[in-house]
């Protein structure tokens, strides 16, 4: 006799739900960082293409780099703000 073939469904569908989770953050993550990214690539092209150079280049981009980096850090502690000043818990960000 042959062992029956039984398959668990409790913990492949928790699995599933996990990863289908992490990929969708992640593609969020990536969505939303794309204007911003775009944006600061047009800025470094345009400042290296006016002001010439590889030095000068390279320096837009980390200068570029870091006006972004610092939005979306202020954009986040805002939306954060907003959300414990809110109160309700609904993870809005205090947009509800």
């Amino acid at each position: 006799m042959s062992t029956p073939t039984t398959y668990d469904h409790t913990t492949t569908g928790k699995k599933k739900g996990l990863l289908a989770g992490i990929a969708i953050a992640v593609a969020c993550a990536v969505v939303c960082s794309l204007p911003l990214i775009a944006a600061g690539g047009l800025v470094a092209g345009v400042g290296a293409f006016l002001l010439g150079g590889e030095a000068v280049a390279l320096g837009v981009v980390v200068l570029v780099g870091v006006l972004v980096g610092a939005a979306v850090w202020v954009r986040r502690r805002r939306d954060t703000a907003a959300a414990t000043a809110c109160g309700t818990g609904c993870g809005c960000g205090g947009r509800c």
